[in-house]
């Protein structure tokens, strides 16, 4: 994801949860999804970006790693839980605590 402005990298989420290897740009946004820090290159430096690619093609996530990296998709995006979190919210206002 060599991203240089992202607001949410939905994509590398999506990657994340089918429990790819994952590499990316090391903008805030990217940084807050909890990569482990030798998978963010420096943005624009298309020779790290390159060396992280050749690196981590031959390197596929671990058991644990792939099961780490579910969790913080679910734990921290996971959809439903979003959705019943605003719908709360709306309610609250709508409604009064």
């Amino acid at each position: 994801m060599p991203s240089y402005y992202e607001g949410l990298p939905i994509v590398l989420l999506e990657a994340m949860s089918y429990g790819l290897t994952c590499i990316a740009s090391d903008i805030q946004a990217n940084r807050n999804v909890e990569l482990p820090k030798d998978r963010f290159f420096t943005t624009g430096n298309v020779r790290e970006i390159a060396k992280k690619m050749m690196e981590f093609v031959h390197k596929p996530l671990t058991d644990e790693e792939k099961r780490n990296q579910l969790n913080v998709i679910f734990e921290r995006y996971n959809w439903k839980i979003i959705a019943e979190k605003t719908l709360e919210v709306y309610q609250s206002v709508a409604y009064g605590p």
